[in-house]
């Protein structure tokens, strides 16, 4: 790995207090929160393990940080745990809902020297009012301008179904105006209060059609448009598939990345709610080195249902958060089976 700069990111969730109720959210319920002290803590402890891995292994590292809630705007702390991270060498990003940034709030972001603010969209005024709550969107685009006003690196999430599918084009347009950086798109996964809406899941045909759509804007649009799907970066392939038995790419769940709930709980993803520890029980490295579930994500041959033979299995390995929800529908706990909505199963 020598001289190959290592990713490696915790989203972090820090709350699951929110001002907001969204319909697709993933969570059911709160739980208790870490103290400030309690955080502080957990940071060094994930320090510790990166600096552990760079001095051992010679490795470059590039960690980060996403805080989220929850919206982690509403911790009275934010700014204090963002100045402990940048103290400890990490490069940090908010995932907001965009409806607290007022031009104060904004000013004391870029204060704070966050490399990114992310905040979530979900459709035009209808479609993102009928998932978030009347009166959302306005207010997400006034935090979105705010940000790009002092000139923060701003980017649009968006959760996408068969609610917002058909808004695309003009979100991408919205998104221009608005002078993001990029407007990124993710399957929506029916966990949590989300789950009512698994008949607006995609289908295996909608997913493809869709990622070919997403590609029609390639060197076209003045932003960047694009997905963190593995899904959509197999639509992005062009030439020769990489070929190996370790994951280089695609689902970074356990690979290049894990999440912290606000009680420390460390789960893979939190989409998956797949807890595997506690940030406040024992060292992260030795958690990331010897979780066993982290270790079957990184494994081909725990994989099954055609994931394990598909010649994209090294950069893709499909969404683990939908095949687990798909799975718990029919009461199974199966995380590693294929994922339900890919369209290249059949291809191996």
């Amino acid at each position: 790995m020598k001289g190959t700069p290592y990713d490696f990111f915790v989203q972090w969730h820090l709350t699951e207090r929110c001002n907001l109720r969204c319909r697709h959210c993933y969570q059911s319920g709160r739980v208790s929160e870490l103290g400030y002290e309690e955080i502080r803590r957990a940071i060094d402890n994930v320090s510790n393990a990166i600096r552990g891995w760079v001095t051992e292994y010679d490795m470059q590292m590039s960690p980060s940080l996403h805080f989220t809630g929850g919206e982690p705007l509403l911790r009275q702390d934010i700014f204090e745990i963002l100045d402990y991270a940048r103290n400890c060498g990490f490069s940090s990003s908010l995932m907001s809902n965009g409806t607290l940034i007022d031009g104060d709030m904004a000013e004391r972001i870029k204060e704070a020297q966050v490399s990114d603010v992310q905040v979530s969209l979900d459709g035009l005024e209808a479609t993102h009012n009928s998932l978030r709550g009347e009166g959302s969107y306005q207010r997400t685009l006034k935090g979105i301008r705010n940000l790009v006003a002092r000139g923060l690196e701003t980017n649009i999430n968006l959760t996408v179904s068969r609610l917002n599918m058909g808004e695309t084009g003009e979100l991408v347009r919205l998104a221009e105006e608005l002078g993001v950086s990029a407007i990124a798109f993710s399957r929506l996964v029916p966990t949590g209060r989300g789950s009512k809406l698994s008949n607006q899941t995609l289908s295996r045909v909608e997913v493809s059609d869709f990622y070919k759509k997403l590609r029609e804007f390639r060197g076209k649009s003045r932003i960047v448009v694009t997905s963190r799907d593995p899904l959509a970066a197999i639509a992005e392939m062009e030439g020769e598939i990489p070929q190996s038995e370790m994951p280089i790419g695609g689902c970074a769940a356990g690979i290049s990345g894990v999440t912290i709930a606000a009680d420390g709980t460390i789960m893979p993803c939190r989409r998956m709610g797949l807890p595997i520890g506690n940030i406040g029980e024992g060292s992260f490295r030795e958690l990331w080195a010897g979780s066993p579930v982290l270790w079957s994500l990184r494994r081909r041959e725990s994989y099954h249902d055609g994931c394990n033979s598909c010649r994209y299995w090294s950069v893709c390995r499909g969404c683990r958060a939908i095949a687990l929800a798909f799975a718990r529908a029919e009461g199974k706990e199966d995380y590693l089976g294929a994922d339900p909505q890919c369209p290249y199963r059949s291809k191996s």
